[in-house]
């Protein structure tokens, strides 16, 4: 998996071993970028809810948001958004352990 665009395009992420969690793909990530306005992710504070890898919070911070809170009830997938955070240098973010209902 990677960021597709952004300050960090191209930069490849983490996602959690086994069959629980499913990233989302690179095209779907696309596809939903493209329905906002273009840079309209920037200074945006997002809730990647379900956040599995994190792959949609990351794409939106590498596109300009000024903050993004993540919440996952798996401890796996938590580590593994907090190692995709570290690996990119991202520090405006939130890592919530909960369920998201």
């Amino acid at each position: 998996m990677r960021i597709i665009a952004g300050s960090r395009k191209g930069a490849r992420i983490f996602a959690p071993k086994g069959l629980d969690t499913r990233p989302t793909a690179d095209r779907v990530r696309e596809a939903a970028f493209n329905l906002l306005d273009p840079g309209g992710a920037e200074d945006a504070k997002v809730l990647d809810l379900f956040a599995g890898s994190g792959a949609m919070g990351l794409e939106a911070m590498s596109r300009g948001a000024a903050h993004v809170t993540f919440v996952e009830s798996d401890r796996e997938a938590c580590r593994t958004i907090n190692r995709n955070l570290d690996k990119l240098g991202f520090d405006d973010a939130t890592v919530l352990r909960q369920d998201a209902l």
